[in-house]
């Protein structure tokens, strides 16, 4: 796993933590020395004016991020660009990464029992190569973590997550791959890792220059249920070389960028009579899922009908 990939999971494994709710929004450069992070509730963003950094051997990196907790949506954008630079560059891989993080509870009327909660993280972006020869990833996920009932001090992680990505040497296919899984521990904290039904995701636009991708996380609870919902947007962007015949690798015309700036927005599905408890407005502006209109109620009374009168004539034959 890349270096950068490996630290957004460390991060979202904490953020499932049953934590106070805030939006957390991150650029992160990946070498020893640059970083910059901006968290706490509300909106939050980093490097909108898009300074450049950068590296002493001469690569520049360009990142931004924005989110808001009280609309859960996240906005991430990197560009990296070592035209110009000989042997192997000194910063290879460029990330942003966008996150909100929001703690609730499931309200339900009286004597009401366990539903099924639909969360919906949809987001959009778009991979650019100017020059040369670049890695691009976008990365959307979505993840609930609710108190285990039989281990103390740990939760039960579900998670849907949807990745799309270019092959390190062709930058015009684009590749995606999706994941569900829920994580928990045993008792005698044995950790366990395994595939997760309700986590689903859909690809709807794979183009270079139009990317569309919608994850869902559907989980059962009941009302009095505490949770923290977690959903996160990253990009990843890393020069690539151009093989040679012979001699080295040439990484000098390398520049491209990953767009995912646009909007990745999060919606949660609760069923009729349910309402949700947090503080902040994502959690109380869940809605229920749509309701058939007059005209589709009509419709459905008319099928019933001829499917009545149907079963009239053949009990008369």
């Amino acid at each position: 796993m890349p270096r950068a990939l490996a630290r957004l999971s460390v991060l979202t494994l904490f953020a499932t933590l049953p934590l106070q709710a805030h939006a957390l929004t991150q650029v992160q450069w990946v070498t020893p020395s640059e970083s910059q992070i901006v968290s706490g509730g509300g909106l939050q963003s980093v490097n909108l004016d898009e300074t450049p950094y950068v590296s002493a051997g001469g690569v520049t990196f360009v990142g931004k991020a924005q989110g808001d907790d009280a609309t859960g949506t996240v906005r991430v954008f990197s560009e990296i660009d070592s035209r110009g630079v000989g042997g192997v560059p000194d910063l290879l891989i460029g990330s942003a990464f966008a996150q909100n993080t929001s703690s609730g509870v499931l309200v339900g009327t009286p004597g009401s029992g366990p539903v099924d909660v639909t969360f919906v993280f949809t987001f959009d972006g778009s991979f650019h190569t100017y020059s040369g020869n670049v890695f691009h990833q976008l990365v959307g996920t979505l993840t609930l973590g609710i108190p285990s009932s039989t281990v103390a001090f740990t939760n039960v992680n579900y998670q849907s997550q949807l990745v799309f990505r270019t092959d390190l040497l062709d930058d015009t296919a684009v590749r995606t791959e999706s994941k569900g899984n829920v994580t928990y521990f045993e008792p005698g904290f044995v950790y366990v890792d395994e595939p997760y039904a309700g986590a689903t995701s859909t690809v709807i636009n794979d183009d270079m220059d139009d990317l569309i991708g919608e994850i869902r996380l559907t989980v059962t609870m009941a009302p009095g249920q505490s949770f923290v919902l977690v959903n996160n947007l990253s990009t990843q962007v890393t020069p690539e070389p151009i093989l040679p015949s012979a001699g080295p690798f040439d990484y000098s015309q390398s520049w491209g960028a990953v767009d995912g700036f646009n909007t990745g927005r999060l919606s949660i599905l609760l069923p009729q009579g349910y309402t949700l408890e947090g503080n902040t407005g994502l959690l109380t502006a869940a809605v229920a899922p749509p309701v058939p209109e007059p005209a589709t109620w009509g419709l459905m009374a008319a099928g019933l009908a001829v499917l009545g009168a149907i079963a009239r004539r053949r009990t008369n034959a």
